[in-house]
């Protein structure tokens, strides 16, 4: 532990652990740099230059083991390995520290430690870092001298109370009394550690380049992350160069330049321009700290030396490093020396020396077979000396663009693109791919990552790094445009497309251009992977270059990008969780863009992605395809599904951008008798619900679903169930091999990558296969199903497992499955209350609104009511929703509910302009409609939807039959459905989506009676109210499979949709009451069915308003009423009737409860409720038991 309170100290602790022979502190006087120089040239480890050619200048030969970076043995040694990430090393801290104990324990004995004080940055200035760095070297010291602030001015600074960085390096190479030291002493046991917890660092081996320069990137860029991350400091520290490129009017543009390593930094910051009246000028060539000022970005260099690649160097790629090391104080490092003291390397002139000394110190020539300059060769010289140095080099300057800049020589990378937005542009920046060079250890030419070129130099999880890129975005008002270049690519001979060097001006000015705005390049080429200028954009006057190679390199490849993105992809999911969601999204968006099939996730939720891995084996799904929810991918399937032949498109004129779609027979309706509820124990699940222990069932399902999508695409859908991010939704994820459910879904949920950032792991998994796998060859159906059917549930572990049918509430999991049955014991479990109901508004003359929940079985009158005109002047009806609704007690104590649907999924038959002309209308447009008939013009038609004399006299009917009106049969089928946006709804309630949902003034439950049950009933209390939902009833329709016109009990019309035991279902109704007290809404029982020989006593439709109005005038405590045996009824004349063809004796008979004229019916009604009751024997609550002996003795039927 060297965190000690002074730079003494921390002196002390290492001379004891490193035992050196003498300790000189450095002043960073030039007296200082002469004699190290000296000593270094008496060692043989300098060599003086040609002091006419160089002044002041040396050359230095490394060992061959010690000439590159070894990225493998750099270690980030953080207490916890997540914060360093999967772009980092990562070492055990505690196993670290044991090494280094035993490593540097009299490293340096025989030598001389030397105490660096050193800035980044002026001392005394705003950004100003300050470090110690002890090393045994003083070929470490000399360069520090040359890129660092050092010396006694620096110490001042620290004793005067500046925080500082403690460094230790040491060659590992101890001295006995008496031995002779080598030229250039090093360890062959390499290794660097930085410990983020602690703020120091340690190098152990190297004497060479940036493992032993610890003030450079380590300080610079891997500390100063590191701090800015874990302590949430608002600026950046970023390797790259900073230049400004100044046009011939004199305007002047900044540009921070990030490449890795060996990709051309330097030679982009040390540019002659090719272009006329164009200049370029540095500010920095390796590392830009980054802040915001007045909404800008702004960028410092920390540094006051370069340190640069020799090969390649010359008078054409950089004449101004050449000017400046000409200047001499320079110090070179592994390049060939001639015979009359002057420097070469390779590309340095076009014919090379007859004769070198070269970087091994071995005699060279042309014919020798070698590099005389090793290619990761260096030169370090002041920046001073650079005659290109911007003027505001020492300052800090704002930045118009951000380049990012790679080396890949095969087709992928254009020249030069522009990102869309800033996330785009971090997209870009963090997938950085680039070829290896030989700045670091291993094989050259290797394609790697190298996110923002900051791979090994991150002092934190990258993920993260890219996050604080985003939070910086969000700050600027002008954020700098982000581009991405590569000069590097090449022709299928082999030969560089693009010359570089000084014609890369030629591609800054078109970036500069674009920064500022220049209407000359507004005509642009959006492409899939970003924005690429016309050709005419570059200019190329005085360039041997032909038109096909600059198309080539303005073309994107989208055949070689679609396998790029997988990569990208592949390595983003290393980051898991952390990985932020604007990158998900690019990855997304980019395959979408280029047409990749989807197989790319948007998320880094391991859960999911395993799951998701588990179920396509399982299933041996021929492909897995990410659903993003997009318009693009909607009309693509149904362009697919009409292929198929399972969707019909419709006139475009009558009905645009809608289809049908016609099932098998025996797939139509919900299969109740095939439903199960697979909870624990048989008791949990109840008697009303089909029970099978959960884990045979899994194993059925299991069974059945081995192999079941066989020769089919697997698609996997998030989906939201309510509006994305209120507190009262929940998510979901369904698995399918049915293109009909992904464009339901895309209709009904709100879904796709939209809802995936909000799926965490406790997702409800919904598995769902049609059950009919293809072999090789094998012609598929329009409507894949199988007769084997399961829809079961598994309450308890979040979990829906369908198999066989392709229809309705058996395939769209979302609907029924997710949101009663799953929905309902979530509820249970978490206090809210999952329902079978319409959610409406009605607004009365004076402005008041009201809004109603309706629980009424399917297909008796939910959509029409949520949906209707009223009949009564100055009354309004808005829709929320028309079967479903969460609802949950407010902060205010009052009962909330929310729509989960995003759509509507109703019955036809019956839908007409006066039972539901709302319904036509939103219908009109963007619709599937499901086992309806066709007309011969291509429109849609099923009973009811005109008057009987409107009726078409030819058809195709829902069998794909013909048809006319005398053949015997129904044109569609009784539960044909229409699947439309709610966003069509044109009574569509303003609020429908408010994340808190909307507060319920009435409760009204109903159903299909024709006799006994009045018209409209206000409950005596919330307990009664309940008691009347649990002995809901209704005649059986065609919404369900069975026979038809039998009266079956339906609770809260959640018989066939209760997750859970239904008792235990009353007994949770009765407790929110208690929870909600004195603001618990009213509850009523509606009738609308009562006749009277065969006929409607009471018309409905819109004169349903004419009851909702009484209704409303209960909920403010007023409108009349009568005590009848079932509840509070209102006078036949407290009911509206105003207009209305209906006679006082009819009122009387919808409003009254009538015992005496057929006591028999009412002991039979009796009589079914007890025996209803009975099926759940001990677990009906006490409180209904008491309501059901009161209601029989009220009745009084003898």
């Amino acid at each position: 532990n060297i965190l000690m309170a002074t730079p003494q100290a921390f002196v002390e602790d290492i001379t004891k652990l490193c035992t050196p022979k003498e300790v000189v502190w450095c002043t960073g006087s030039k007296q200082e740099y002469a004699s190290l120089c000296q000593k270094l040239v008496a060692t043989k480890t300098f060599e003086a230059l040609n002091e006419r050619l160089y002044p002041n200048s040396f050359v230095c030969r490394t060992h061959p083991d010690d000439a590159t970076r070894q990225e493998d043995s750099v270690f980030v040694c953080s207490a916890h390995k997540e914060s360093v990430g999967p772009s980092g090393h990562w070492a055990d801290p505690v196993e670290m520290k044991k090494k280094i104990d035993a490593s540097f324990a009299g490293s340096m004995k025989g030598r001389t430690a030397y105490v660096v004080p050193f800035a980044m940055c002026a001392v005394g200035g705003a950004p100003a870092r300050y470090g110690i760095e002890i090393t045994d070297s003083p070929y470490v010291v000399l360069h520090m001298h040359i890129t660092n602030v050092v010396g006694d001015s620096v110490l001042k600074a620290i004793e005067g109370g500046a925080k500082f960085f403690p460094c230790v390096h040491s060659l590992g190479v101890p001295l006995e009394e008496g031995a002779v030291d080598s030229a250039w002493p090093f360890n062959s046991s390499k290794f660097m550690a930085y410990f983020p917890e602690d703020a120091t660092s340690w190098s152990f081996g190297s004497g060479y380049g940036g493992v032993s320069l610890l003030g450079g990137k380590w300080l610079g860029l891997q500390v100063a992350s590191h701090d800015i991350l874990a302590n949430k400091e608002n600026w950046l520290a970023q390797h790259g160069a900073i230049v400004s490129v100044t046009s011939p009017k004199q305007e002047t543009s900044y540009i921070l330049a990030v490449n890795p390593s060996g990709c051309g930094k330097s030679t982009l910051a040390f540019q002659v321009p090719k272009l006329a009246g164009w200049s370029v000028r540095t500010v920095g060539d390796n590392i830009a700290w980054l802040t915001v000022k007045d909404g800008k970005l702004y960028a410092n260099n920390p540094e006051v030396g370069f340190v640069g690649i020799a090969p390649g160097t010359n008078y054409t790629t950089a004449p101004s490093a050449l000017a400046a090391l000409r200047a001499g104080n320079a110090i070179f490092t592994n390049v060939a020396v001639t015979t009359d003291g002057n420097v070469w390397w390779e590309g340095l002139t076009a014919t090379p020396p007859a004769s070198l000394i070269d970087w091994t110190g071995k005699a060279w020539d042309p014919e020798s077979g070698t590099l005389a300059a090793h290619p990761n060769s260096r030169w370090a010289v002041p920046s001073i000396q650079c005659p290109t140095m911007d003027k505001k080099w020492t300052e800090s300057v704002p930045i118009d663009a951000i380049v990012f800049g790679c080396r890949r020589t095969d087709g992928v990378e254009p020249l030069v693109r522009e990102a869309f937005d800033w996330a785009h542009g971090i997209f870009l920046g963090a997938s950085l791919s680039s070829e290896t060079t030989a700045t670091a250890e291993g094989p050259t030419g290797v394609l790697r990552r190298d996110p923002f070129a900051m791979g090994i130099f991150c002092g934190g999880n990258m993920a993260d790094y890219w996050t604080h890129w985003e939070k910086i975005g969000s700050q600027l008002t002008k954020p700098p445009k982000m581009f991405f270049t590569n000069f590097f690519r090449k022709s299928p001979a082999g030969n560089f497309l693009w010359p570089g060097f000084g014609d890369n001006s030629r591609v800054l000015k078109w970036i500069v251009d674009r920064a500022r705005g220049n209407p000359f390049v507004d005509n642009v080429k959006n492409t899939a992977i970003g924005i690429l200028p016309q050709i005419n954009h570059i200019n190329t006057i005085g360039m041997e270059i032909s038109s096909a190679s600059l198309e080539s390199l303005l073309t994107v490849n989208e055949e070689l990008w679609k396998k790029e993105i997988v990569g990208i992809n592949d390595y983003f999911t290393t980051f898991g969780e952390r990985l932020p969601k604007f990158i998900t999204d690019n990855i997304a968006t980019t395959g979408q863009r280029l047409g990749v099939n989807h197989s790319i996730p948007a998320t880094t939720n391991k859960k999911l992605l395993d799951w998701v891995a588990h179920w396509a084996a399982i299933f041996e799904a021929e492909s897995v395809y990410w659903v993003d929810g997009s318009e693009a991918e909607y009309n693509k399937l149904c362009a697919e599904l009409c292929e198929s032949g399972t969707f019909t498109k419709l006139n475009e004129e009558l009905h645009p951008n809608s289809y049908l779609a016609r099932s098998t027979t025996d797939d139509v309706a919900r299969v109740e008798e095939r439903t199960y509820i697979c909870t624990p124990t048989k008791e949990m699940a109840g008697p009303t619900n089909n029970w099978v222990a959960p884990d045979e069932m899994k194993n059925t399902m299991t069974n059945l679903f081995k192999g079941a999508m066989k020769g089919r695409r697997m698609y996997v859908i998030p989906f939201g169930m309510g509006p994305l991010g209120s507190p009262l939704s929940k998510y979901g994820v369904q698995l399918t091999d049915s293109a009909y459910v992904v464009v339901n879904d895309y209709i009904m949920t709100r879904m796709g990558n939209k809802a995936l950032s909000y799926i965490t792991d406790d997702f409800v998994q919904c598995l769902h296969s049609v059950g009919a796998p293809l072999e090789p060859g094998q012609v598929d159906v329009p409507w894949p199903c199988n007769k084997t059917k399961y829809i079961t549930h598994f309450p308890q572990d979040n979990l829906i497992m369908s198999y066989g049918s392709g229809y309705g509430g058996n395939a769209l999991l979302g609907k029924k499955c997710f949101a009663l049955r799953i929905g309902s014991y979530l509820g249970w479990k978490e206090g809210w209350m999952a329902e079978h109901c319409l959610i409406m508004s009605l607004t009365s003359p004076e402005g008041k609104k009201y809004y109603i929940a309706a629980a009424f079985p399917s297909a008796c009158g939910k959509t029409n009511l949520a949906m209707l005109v009223p009949s009564i002047p100055g009354w309004t009806v808005q829709t929320v929703g028309d079967d479903i609704a969460w609802m949950r007690p407010g902060k205010d104590g009052r009962l909330y509910a929310i729509n989960p649907e995003n759509g509507f999924f109703g019955v036809a038959p019956g839908t007409s302009e006066l039972s539901n002309q709302s319904a036509l209308e939103a219908m009109s447009k963007n619709s599937i409609f499901t086992n309806v008939a066709l007309t011969p013009e291509g429109d849609v038609w099923w009973e009811e939807k005109t008057p009987k004399s409107n009726t078409p006299q030819h058809l195709t009917d829902w069998t794909n039959q013909p048809w006319t009106p005398d053949c015997g049969r129904k044109s569609s089928h009784p539960n044909s459905r229409y699947t439309v946006p709610c966003s069509q709804n044109p009574v569509l309630d303003p609020d429908w989506e408010a994340v808190a949902g909307v507060p319920i003034d009435a409760i009204l439950f109903g159903g299909r009676r024709p006799s006994m049950i009045p018209l409209v009933t206000e409950s005596f209390n919330w307990a009664h109210g309940v008691f009347q939902g649990s002995l809901c009833s209704s005649e059986t329709t065609a919404a369900a499979a069975g026979a038809v016109g039998i009266v079956r009990r339906d609770p809260f019309a959640m018989l066939p949709f209760c997750g859970y035991n239904m008792a235990k279902y009353w007994e949770h109704w009765l407790e929110m009451g208690q929870v909600l007290g004195d603001k618990a809404p009213k509850i009523f029982y509606v009738n609308w069915f009562r006749k009277q020989d065969g006929k409607f006593l009471w018309p409905g439709f819109g004169d349903n308003a004419r009851v909702l109005k009484w209704v409303c005038e209960r909920v403010d405590g007023k409108g009349e009423v009568v005590s009848t045996p079932v509840g509070y009824c209102p006078p036949a004349s407290a009911i509206d009737t105003t207009g209305l063809n209906v006679t006082e004796e009819t009122m009387k008979i919808l409003t009254s409860v009538d015992t005496t004229t057929n006591p028999e019916e009412w002991k039979k009604e009796i009589q079914d409720c007890k025996d209803y009751y009975g099926k759940f024997g001990d677990d009906v609550p006490a409180e209904l038991t008491a309501q059901l002996q009161a209601w029989i003795d009220r009745l009084n039927v003898h």
